[in-house]
């Protein structure tokens, strides 16, 4: 049982199962409700013209309507969002205070006279479709935002947008994250204390029932069940924070610690920023990689992308596929469990290029010459055409088209021995191709260097991911196919 304030300011227990449901973005929430605002104008400007066009005969411009709806739709929307009508930690209590949203679209209103239709060009009957846009406007704003304000107020106390916080450390600060937790603003889920110093279930000196080790929270965090992670340790265990955020950032989640701690201890390469939660002062070492509106916009990309690169190069899966089954014998596809987001293993596809179909713990990297390449094999791996079936894994799903490559499971078990960051790839999808392998750090890895570039490159693009960067990838690696470099 988690610990979850209501919106009355009450702590209530929260189902074991709750924990397990992913946590609806606020600010993903509030941005729709603002985009329907903007609608609700929009509709409010055309819809009048249309018939007041219809039946009343009047001349319109439907570009001109649309001008002035834009132009008041951004207006209204700049006017609310200055009086904070579009804060994500009010998604419990949606503002509607009709006398301000009047306001905002008569200043809208007003703004748009000589902008967008120019008044004088149509006269008395143009006054009453102004009257009668700003009129509806209004009323459907109005009636947006209070279907909004019980939607989501619903889904609130449901606890669709807890933020689900969990403590690393056992101690006095701890016990200040618990109190105020517990007691504090809505929306902010207690998951519990973890601590390796003490046995799980244990209830130590402040009081705090300890859930677990830190592998226990690792497991937590890669289900799903934690979307912030806080390390609440004392001044004196500077370097043992230290290592603990290491290990915690290989999860896709929000990581901070209580700012007594100077933040090159973190990572000295890194900017960190400070936030608060409440009376806490915390150093932010890491934003979650998976958070509003990017997962959203990750999944329509590849969709988007995967369908289409599948319908346009179908005959070029054809005729792969047969001159793989004239070549050698054997399937044309090749199945390998690789490991994925959170570390979950699925069955990634290849077009087959070798002779043996290797998935055990002794799978073999390849090599320039290796003679179990076959003849088609040796083409397809040059141009890495060998890959283009992972755009059903897309589709599915497991893989993105952009993203940290995905290895063997028994390749990722030895080099997570010797690269401690190697983990940290997991936050994401893998992808068909990355910035590593537009970097040229692709093909075998036969050295510890080898793997320390790959890593560094894929932690890059986590960090700095974004739509445009995806289609710069997806761009190079044309260019990158086409030297083979690397590639065998």
């Amino acid at each position: 049982m988690g610990v979850q304030a209501t919106s009355d300011g009450f702590a209530t227990a929260t189902p074991a199962s709750s924990a397990l449901r992913p946590a609806w973005s606020r600010q993903v929430a509030i941005d729709l409700v603002a985009a329907l605002d903007c609608l609700m104008v929009a509709i409010g400007a055309a819809l009048p013209a249309f018939i007041f066009a219809h039946y009343g005969e009047l001349p319109i411009k439907p570009l001109e309507i649309a001008q002035t709806g834009l132009i008041a739709a951004l207006i209204v929307n700049f006017c609310l969002r200055a009086w904070q009508f579009y804060d994500p930690r009010r998604i419990h209590r949606i503002p509607i205070e009709p006398p301000r949203i009047a306001l905002a679209m008569i200043i809208a209103f007003t703004a748009s006279l000589g902008l967008g239709l120019p008044f004088d060009a149509y006269g008395v009957p143009m006054l009453v479709w102004y009257l009668t846009w700003l009129a509806m406007s209004f009323v459907l704003i109005l009636a947006n935002r209070m279907v909004a304000h019980q939607v989501l107020r619903s889904f609130a106390i449901d606890g669709r947008f807890d933020t689900r916080i969990s403590v690393y450390g056992a101690g006095v600060i701890a016990r200040r994250v618990s109190d105020f937790l517990q007691d504090g603003p809505d929306g902010l889920n207690f998951v519990g204390v973890y601590d390796d110093r003490a046995a799980a279930g244990r209830v130590n000196d402040e009081g705090l029932t300890v859930r677990g080790s830190i592998d226990d929270l690792i497991s937590a965090g890669r289900k799903g069940e934690i979307d912030q992670v806080i390390i609440a340790l004392p001044q004196s265990a500077d370097r043992r924070v230290a290592q603990i955020a290491r290990r915690l950032e290989q999860l896709p989640v929000s990581l901070h610690v209580v700012t007594h701690m100077a933040s090159d201890l973190v990572d000295p390469q890194a900017s960190h920023k400070v936030s608060s939660l409440g009376p806490l002062g915390l150093l932010d070492v890491k934003a979650n990689p998976h958070a509003d509106w990017r997962p959203i916009l990750k999944r329509a990309e590849d969709i988007v992308l995967a369908s289409f690169f599948l319908v346009v190069l179908a005959p070029v899966f054809l005729a792969i596929a047969a001159a793989i089954k004239f070549d050698s014998n054997g399937p044309v596809l090749f199945k390998q469990r690789r490991r994925g987001l959170n570390l979950s293993v699925f069955d990634v596809l290849k077009f087959r290029t070798m002779h043996v179909l290797e998935d055990d713990e002794t799978v073999v990297q390849a090599t320039p010459e290796d003679d179990r390449v076959t003849r088609v094999g040796r083409f397809l791996r040059r141009t890495s055409l060998d890959e283009l079936p992972q755009l059903w894994n897309v589709l599915t799903g497991e893989m993105s088209l952009v993203g940290p490559r995905p290895h063997a499971v028994v390749h990722d078990d030895a080099w997570s021995d010797i690269l401690s960051r190697y983990v940290n790839r997991a936050q994401v999808k893998p992808g068909i191709t990355g910035l590593a392998q537009i970097s040229g750090a692709r093909g075998q890895i036969s050295a510890d260097d080898d793997l320390v570039a790959r890593v560094e490159r894929d932690l890059e693009y986590i960090a700095n991911w974004s739509v445009l960067l995806d289609l710069k990838i997806i761009l190079q690696t044309i260019w990158a196919v086409a030297l083979g470099r690397n590639a065998h």
